[in-house]
């Protein structure tokens, strides 16, 4: 599994531009994704929680009926209302085995209880009409109440392959037998009308069958959804663990999580400002007062260097550095750095324990034996100076950016001299280390150079050389610790098995996800657990939830969040559409069945061909993409087809047109449904049924039959059923608005009409019986609204606090990630923490490499103090923002009060911009330097060389003219910065001598950069031109640029002057020819151009005689 993997498997966008119903797409995708499962778990949950639902509707559509014929009818028999208390009082016992949710052979349960309810309620409607049958003719008054129930409502609607249209198909076939039983079929006319009330049930069963494929949409979104949300906070959690595990094993815990919360406040602050510190610089220090220390340095170092290939070199000392750090966690030691050959730790930190001392002497000891047996394997020379001393030191970080943990302080100081004035093969330590020593060694006194250095005597600090352990020596309990092998770490960053799994664990947190999504604001499911047993999850959703919404209509509290999920797209509304064209039909081929004057018929056809049109516009994507899928390579080539495309995806996202545009269409098909009886001539209507009654006869009608057009307005009621894209609120206006019309028409206008038709109860009028007709269904539909409303405004609440969630979490990873790019390129980082073997060697080589050291001297260290050097690094980094682009300078490392960096590494090969930084672009130039290789070193365990080979070309002489060019400007802006500390005194004293300076040596050659050891990864380079560059420094003038003769010579080629200085000596090296870069007074480069041959306008040059004057 990728660990990137960011897909919207719910991305409303593409899914519109796909062939196929959409909720077909969404099957397939939950099928990919194994998620068919947990679809049918939530429909069961939904089936159970609308148990309680069904059964409110069902009882207060009866006790309305009740209340209404007791108010109604005079001198009621009790037999009429009997059928309606007879379902109040069975509904709750029939429907209470489906509200259990884990009950076994629910399926079975569901299917017999759907059909128990649907007989019950059709012989609960037809039993009267059946009893009266002689003596009235009965209307139906359920049947489409019972057919929308059986497809959206009855737990058999949930159930898969419950087929529930085979039980919708059965109610409307007794219902439509019942009418052709009490049907007097004595004239043509007859016949007709009752093909059109079949026409009705057939229209009710199809859309019904239609809202099944909606009902599968919205819920398979919500499952895909809730699984996206899942699937990306498992991935940036597991992201966020990789990052903290590699972080927290370079920096300690406590540091990290000071520096995590310092960060956070800037960006809560400043979001645009992405280097952090840049306003207030904070320095991350923590004081440790009782520690030893351990230095050990490689003897005749430099020689291997000369001597030896640098891959070679490298390779034995990633070797050592992993062994000595397996020792260092064996003796509880901490790593603290390694710079070139020399190697750093720390007993008594993070957490202070007695025997640190001796812990730091054990940890010499081991070192030197290890040096001894990779000297014997490797048959090398490798030798080890270690100086062990006790005392105090603050730990920390300074600068900006490329943070390495350091340590600081006087006793840190001696610790180095220990080192420098000790032996090979020994360890020295200072008198207070020994003092704190079990006397468990063999010892002797220090060197004769330990007692004329001058801050050993300052001290008052005596040496010892320790050569072993005595021969019964035991580890003191103070240092046992588990066994801890090569085998223990080897994948301690390895998370690769993690992503392979973490498709399967969001799975498996969608069986329990589902338990909680929203299926009703009353979920009985729920009811029936004890509360104890209520996940306190539940609670917490549903809590929140209503706190954010009102209950009325579930509107949210929020205006911008309402309004916000009003605009979602809504994909379904080219199918409402086809409804509401099929509806059209449905009322046309009704009225035609019933003949009426041909004048009717022009007005039927034309809003008819309107809706047509409305429809057309809103499917031709859906039409045009038969077969193909809509992408920027696939668009039609002709202008009107391009502009219906875009007609129809404007239908689909904007709420400015679907609204008008499902309401006009409502209104149309009202007028349709109407229109015969709106065009009837009222005084012609009402002579005939005088003249009917007069002669004791039937009237004729001629204009229109009345339960046809009830009917017909029910059909329109029912697309309110079909239209998800558009709010609640509209909807129910739009419907009460036909109610209140049809409602107005039957009472205030045309009465006489019907309520001469037939009636669905006895001893009530046909008008209330039309009313309650059509007010029934109404109230199914505001429920069923109300409860789709709420589900989808749940789902979508939910997915808002997951999002929210998730991006507090992502400010806390993104602290992590700007740790992560402040220690470590982002490529090596990603490496560490996926790929890559803890003890195997990661490395890069690059042919064309401009490296500088820059040490500040001329100051007093004591005096100065660490947060004088904090803030020159500041000063120093803040500099190097602007050096971000094509050629890029990459801060190494600082020691001490030297700052190492390098220009031309090309480490930046997977920029992670969510922590990018402001840089100043070179837009001339398009290419980059790149390096040769990047690659693994094979282990002893495994021989195998995992290589990752970049695209390679070879580096040009402007190319390599641009990393030196770049390299020597940011040098002489380091000059420039230091120049102006001290004319502002910032922090030294103007008039002082010690103004501090700084001394800067550049060469230029092939480097390898890597990371060695098994612990606290660092990013470092090494060879022979990093060597140079060092000695360029240590040689090197204040205030002046020292560089080597392949630096001048391409300095000079860029019209940068260069003196030569002369035959310098270079340790391992010998005699070689070095120059330094001309600057003028006011820190300029000199040009070749400038008619000036004498050093006098040369500050360094100057500064350079004076000091071969002082010598001579």
């Amino acid at each position: 599994m990728d660990p990137g993997y960011s897909e919207n498997v719910v991305d409303y966008r593409s899914l519109g531009n796909m062939p196929g119903y959409e909720w077909k797409l969404l099957r397939y995708k939950c099928r990919e994704l194994r998620l068919e499962g947990v679809y049918h778990r939530h429909l069961h949950l939904v089936s159970v929680a609308l148990v309680t639902q069904l059964i409110i509707v069902i009882e207060i559509l009866m006790l309305l009926h009740v209340i209404l014929l007791f108010s109604v009818v005079k001198d009621i028999d009790f037999l009429t209302v009997l059928p309606y208390f007879a379902v109040m009082l069975l509904t709750p016992s029939f429907l209470m085995p489906s509200r259990e949710p884990n009950v076994e052979q629910y399926e079975a349960i569901a299917i017999l209880v759907s059909c128990l309810m649907a007989l019950l309620l059709t012989a609960m409607d037809l039993i009267l009409p059946i009893c009266y049958f002689s003596s009235f003719s009965l209307i139906p008054n359920y049947d489409h109440v019972v057919i929308v129930l059986v497809y959206l409502m009855f737990p058999i609607a949930f159930v898969e392959n419950g087929k529930a249209y085979l039980l919708g198909l059965a109610v409307s076939l007794v219902y439509f037998a019942y009418m052709v039983l009490i049907a007097e079929i004595k004239t043509l006319d007859k016949v007709w009308e009752l093909t059109a009330y079949g026409v009705y049930l057939c229209f009710l069963n199809m859309l019904c069958m239609f809202l099944t494929g909606f009902q599968e949409y919205y819920m398979r979104s919500g499952i895909l959804s809730r699984y996206q949300l899942v699937y990306q906070n498992l991935v940036f959690q597991m992201a966020m663990k990789e990052e903290k595990a590699l972080m927290d094993s370079i920096i300690p815990v406590t540091l990290a999580r000071s520096l995590q919360d310092a960060i956070a406040s800037h960006i809560e602050e400043d979001p645009s400002n992405l280097i952090p510190f840049t306003k207030t610089r904070h320095l991350f220090m923590e004081p440790h007062p009782e520690v030893s220390i351990l230095e050990a340095d490689m003897v005749n170092f430099t020689n291997l260097t000369t001597t030896m290939d640098v891959s070679e070199l490298v390779a034995i000392l990633h070797e050592l550095f992993v062994s000595f750090d397996l020792a260092a966690n064996q003796n509880r030691a901490t790593r603290i750095k390694f710079l070139g050959d020399s190697y750093t730790c720390v007993t008594g930190i993070p957490s202070y324990f007695s025997a640190h001392a001796n812990a730091c002497v054990n940890q010499a000891l081991d070192m030197i034996e290890i040096s001894r047996e990779a000297s014997q394997r490797r048959n090398q020379k490798i030798e080890l100076r270690v100086g062990v001393h006790s005392g105090e030191i603050l730990a920390g970080i300074i600068g900006l950016t490329k943070w390495q943990f350091d340590i600081w302080s006087k006793d840190v100081d001696i610790t180095n001299r220990l080192e420098a004035s000790g032996l090979p093969g020994m360890v020295h330590i200072s008198s207070r280390t020994l003092g704190l020593l079990d006397n468990q060694y063999v010892y002797e006194e220090g060197t004769e150079t330990a007692k004329q250095d001058p801050l050993l005597q300052r001290s008052n600090l005596s040496t010892y050389l320790i050569r072993s352990r005595l021969p019964n020596f035991e580890d003191t309990d103070d240092l046992e610790d588990d066994n801890i092998s090569l085998n223990d770490y080897r994948f301690s960053f390895s998370f690769s098995q993690d992503y392979e799994d973490i498709q399967v664990k969001a799975q498996r947190d969608m069986i329990l996800e589902v338990e909680h999504m929203p299926v009703n604001r009353v979920q009985a499911c729920k009811i029936r657990r004890p509360l104890h047993r209520i996940a306190k999850k539940d609670i917490n959703e549903e809590y929140t939830f209503h706190l954010e919404s009102y209950f009325l209509f579930t509107t949210f509290r929020s205006w911008r969040m309402e309004w916000s999920f009003s605009k979602m797209r809504d994909l379904l509304m080219k199918y409402s559409l086809g409804m509401m064209a099929f509806a059209g039909a449905t009322i046309i081929s009704m009225n035609l069945l019933n003949k009426r004057e041909a004048k009717d018929y022009t007005m039927l056809f034309g809003l008819f061909l309107a809706i047509l049109l409305a429809f057309l516009l809103a499917s031709y994507k859906k039409l045009w993409l038969r077969g193909r899928r809509l992408t920027p390579m696939t668009q039609p080539a002709t202008f009107l087809s391009r502009w219906m495309i875009k007609i129809s995806n404007l239908i689909e996202k904007s709420v400015f047109v679907r609204v008008p545009l499902a309401i006009s269409v409502l209104s149309l098909l009202y007028v349709m449904s109407s229109e015969t009886v709106f065009s009837c001539d009222i005084a012609g209507l009402e002579l005939d049924i005088i003249d009917s009654e007069l002669h004791n006869l039937k009237p004729q009608m001629f204009c229109f039959t009345p339960w046809t057009v009830t009917y017909a307005v029910v059909i329109v009621l029912s697309l309110l059923l079909s239209i998800i894209g558009i709010p609640l609120i509209a909807k129910l206006g739009v419907g009460l608005a036909i109610l209140g019309c049809h409602v107005t028409t039957v009472h205030a206008y045309y009465g006489f009409a019907f309520e001469r038709s037939a009636t669905t109860n006895v001893g009530m009028i046909s008008s209330l019986s039309h009313s309650w007709y059509l007010v029934a269904f109404f109230i199914v539909v505001v429920v069923r609204e109300g409860y789709l409303n709420y589900i989808l405004k749940a789902s979508y609440f939910m997915s808002l606090c997951f999002e929210k969630k998730h991006e507090q979490t992502k400010v806390k990873t993104r602290t992590i990630k700007i740790i992560m790019a402040n220690i470590l390129p982002t490529h090596v980082a990603e490496v560490f923490k996926v790929r890559r073997r803890s003890d195997q060697l990661y490395y890069e080589n690059f042919s064309q490499v401009a490296v500088m050291f820059a040490t500040i001297e001329n100051y007093e260290a004591e005096d100065s103090g660490l947060r004088a050097l904090h803030e020159m690094i500041c000063f120093f980094d803040e500099l190097l923002i602007n050096y971000q682009a094509l050629y890029k300078i990459e801060k190494i490392k600082v020691m001490g009060w030297t700052y190492l960096a390098a220009c031309g590494l090309d480490v930046d090969h997977y920029t992670d911009f969510s922590i990018s930084v402001p840089v100043s672009r070179n837009r001339e130039a398009d290419k980059v330097q790149k390096s040769a290789s990047v690659r693994f070193a094979p282990t002893d365990a495994d021989d195998e060389v995992i290589s990752k080979d970049r695209h390679t070309s070879q580096a040009t002489l402007n190319e390599t003219d641009n990393t030196v060019v770049v390299m020597t400007e940011f040098a002489l802006n380091l000059l420039r910065i230091m120049r102006d500390i001290r004319s502002k005194g910032i922090f030294f004293e103007r008039d002082s001598k010690l103004t501090g300076s700084l001394k800067i040596g550049i060469a230029h050659g092939p480097v390898m950069a890597g990371v060695v050891g098994l612990s606290k990864p660092h990013y470092d380079i090494w060879g022979h031109t990093v060597n140079m560059a060092s000695r360029m420094t240590s040689t090197g003038v204040m205030d002046g640029i020292h560089v080597t003769d392949s630096v001048a010579n391409i300095l000079r080629d860029s019209n940068i002057r260069c003196n030569f200085r002369g035959m310098t000596l270079v340790k391992g090296v010998g005699q070689v020819p070095t120059y330094l870069v001309d600057l003028d007074e006011n820190l300029h480069f000199q040009h070749h151009s400038q008619n000036n041959d004498s050093h006098k306008g040369s500050v360094v040059s100057v500064q350079w005689l004076d000091e071969k004057r002082a010598d001579k």
